[in-house]
Order: structure tokens, then C-alpha cells, then sequence
């Protein structure tokens, strides 16, 4: 069946998209609750949030810019895989009790 490659790339875009407004919203919370100007546990959060954004964007460019697309649902897939394990971490981190 050849659309079974394309279930890994799927299913991290649909993790990306459930769990991005997630961190988005925990984050957001956090900043309005902590008032202004933000803390240093805000700061860090924030400053870790540029980072983590920054770094994993370049890594799937990188990816995207130095792997031939013999298969492109892989290489999608490849492509999707710092964003997803970015956003994955940051909503099990944020989420925790």
C-alpha cells in the first residue's frame, strides 16, 4: 500500500497541532498570572522558548536542505522531527503536576 508511508508524518502533524495551543496557552497563562515585569523563572522559560524554537527550525531546515528526497513521505517525516520532539517536550514539561 503506498499512502502507509505517509502515517508517521501525519501523526506528527497532528501532535504538533493538538499540542502546540497547548504550550502556547500554558505559557501564556503563566506570563499574564506572574504580572510585570516577568520573573526569572519567566525570563528563563521565555529565553528557553526562543532557543528551542530557533534550534529546532534549524535543524529541520538543515535536514530539509541536506537530504535528498528519495522517498518523500520519509523525508517529511525526517523534516517534521525536531519541531515535533520540541513541541512534544515542551507540553510534557509544561503539563506536569
Amino acid at each position: 500500500m503506498a499512502g502507509r508511508g505517509w502515517v508517521r508524518p501525519w501523526l506528527q502533524l497532528v501532535e504538533i497541532s493538538v499540542s502546540a495551543p497547548i504550550v502556547i496557552g500554558v505559557r501564556t497563562a503563566r506570563m499574564v498570572a506572574t504580572g510585570r515585569p516577568p520573573g526569572p523563572k519567566e525570563r528563563r522559560e521565555l529565553r528557553r522558548m526562543v532557543t528551542e524554537k530557533a534550534s529546532a527550525f534549524s535543524e529541520a531546515g538543515w535536514i530539509a536542505v541536506t537530504r535528498p528526497p528519495t522517498d518523500v513521505a520519509r523525508y517529511v517525516g525526517d523534516v517534521l522531527g525536531p519541531v515535533q520532539r520540541t513541541v512534544r517536550g515542551n507540553r510534557r514539561r509544561l503539563t506536569r503536576l
